[in-house]
């Protein structure tokens, strides 16, 4: 895809006055963010790696990976047939973030779903029972991605001895000290609403669980979970998980009456919340309203989670809530949108986050039939955040001049390799002064160029890319140069979160 649609006379002008306005010096804000926070008409785009100004440390297992309760054995297979394609569709992302993704098992299931071995008849609001098989199904693959794993409990029971003894079951099931977290209800502030929709074949249902249910009823029910559950050197008990921001002005107040028990805080993000919403344009997934601003409008939970010492994980991420939309949700702007999240996100201090993933999900980052398991457009956003910010390196500032929309991040690890993800809106050519460095560049991209290469090398000081519109590309400069068109990811290390 080239420049919008126009005359010859039209486009030509276009042209011309990019080459004015990088000639003249115009340059977009320096950022730790990378910048691009303007739209440029031109397509040649100038970038600057600023290993000077520095950002955060990219943390253990940041990136992870968000399952509903009721997919998890749809996901893996049952206990005689598991779906080992699974795990090696998602190794990559292990390989490149040099350590573990994080799993957890949560979301609208999770308030639907309450630990029944023997099969005891459901209460009203219940719409899955877990036992043995459920849990060993979790354990088989969190014994193949090595992370911690966190998972939801069901709050709106109130039956915080339910919750304990399921959590203890899976302690003792899951791989030793795998269990690094449970989450105490999912988005508490939706109790009184109830929402069924239907995607790819899959009906989806979230009940009505309480019609009269506010913040006092949350800040009573989970103290007794809080209570239930706390144990010196168990897992961390995660508390918030809010829809929206209605209840966040309440949450200093309720940390306070809890004391020392909630070990962190959830957070949910979605580029678009509204489920009703209209669908926008692809331009719009991969704007800076959609990626940025929502990460921006996190401030005030992050400022409270500082505050009180906690930890807040985005534990459920992706493009749109209610399982995606078609077209959208599925589609390489989709990747572009991930990634630049996934990156805001790291930027504003949060501990991590979670992709947000069901049978039947228009946003799967994979699709499952039979015993394939297909990576798809999200997967790739994933991909190119964890090639471009290890566990570990740094984020560090970018400058973009032109590219008609190019935005660019970037950090530096230990060894003092520099990585720069470049993310095209539409197409573009990408010079990066190379300044000293005379080695080549080991190059990722998305979509994958059929014999493309796979590394640039500088020539006249610089190295050249030329990306598509609506593509990713990961630039790797070693401290030392190595072979040509050698970019082998981080050394992988077991996370100790």
């Amino acid at each position: 895809m080239g420049l919008p649609d126009s005359t010859a006379r039209s486009a030509l002008g276009m042209v011309l006055i990019a080459a004015i306005a990088v000639a003249a010096g115009v340059v977009v804000a320096r950022h730790v963010d990378g910048g691009g926070s303007q739209r440029h008409t031109g397509a040649t785009a100038v970038v600057r790696i600023r290993t000077a100004a520095r950002g955060p440390v990219v943390p253990p297992s940041f990136l992870g990976l968000s399952i509903e309760w009721d997919s998890v054995v749809p996901y893996t297979g049952p206990r005689r047939d598991r779906r080992g394609a699974l795990p090696r569709v998602l190794a990559p992302l292990d390989r490149a973030q040099g350590t573990p993704l994080a799993l957890r098992i949560g979301g609208d299931t999770g308030d639907q779903a309450w630990w029944n071995p023997s099969g005891r008849p459901r209460p009203p609001t219940v719409l899955q029972d877990v036992g043995p098989g459920v849990l060993d199904a979790i354990a088989w693959l969190a014994r193949r991605l090595g992370g911690p794993v966190t998972l939801g409990l069901n709050l709106a029971l109130n039956d915080p001895a339910n919750a304990d003894a399921m959590a203890s079951e899976a302690r003792r099931r899951l791989p030793p000290g795998a269990l690094a977290a449970l989450e105490i209800g999912n988005e508490p502030d939706l109790y009184r609403r109830g929402h069924t929709f239907r995607r790819g074949g899959h009906l989806h249902r979230r009940l009505t669980k309480d019609a009269h249910y506010d913040v006092a009823t949350y800040a009573w029910q989970a103290d007794g979970y809080l209570r239930t559950l706390a144990r010196p050197a168990g897992p961390r008990l995660v508390v918030g998980g809010f829809a929206g921001p209605g209840w966040w002005p309440s949450l200093p107040r309720l940390l306070r009456g809890w004391g020392r028990r909630p070990g962190a805080l959830a957070a949910h993000l979605y580029a678009l919340p509204q489920c009703s919403a209209p669908t926008p344009s692809q331009d719009w997934l991969m704007s800076s309203a959609a990626s940025r601003d929502r990460v921006a409008g996190l401030r005030p939970l992050l400022a409270i989670a500082h505050r009180y010492g906690l930890p807040l994980r985005v534990d459920e991420l992706n493009s749109a809530a209610c399982g995606g939309r078609p077209h959208f949700s599925d589609s390489r702007a989709a990747a572009v949108w991930l990634t630049d999240t996934l990156f805001a996100i790291l930027r504003a201090g949060a501990a991590g986050a979670s992709v947000h993933t069901w049978r039947g999900a228009q946003y799967a980052p994979f699709a499952v039939t039979g015993s394939r398991v297909v990576a798809r457009p999200p997967l790739a956003g994933m991909l190119a955040f964890a090639r471009a910010a290890p566990s570990g390196s740094r984020l560090v500032a970018v400058d973009v001049r032109g590219g008609d929309g190019l935005r660019a991040w970037a950090t530096i690890d230990r060894s003092g390799a520099r990585r720069l993800a470049l993310l095209a809106r539409n197409r573009a050519r990408v010079t990066i002064p190379s300044g000293r460095r005379t080695g080549c560049a080991g190059v990722w991209r998305f979509p994958a160029r059929r014999g493309g290469p796979r590394c640039t090398c500088p020539q006249n000081r610089r190295y050249l890319l030329d990306l598509p519109a609506r593509s990713l590309a990961v630039v790797t400069f070693r401290a030392r140069a190595r072979a040509p068109c050698s970019s082998p990811g981080p050394t992988r290390r077991r996370s100790s979160s």
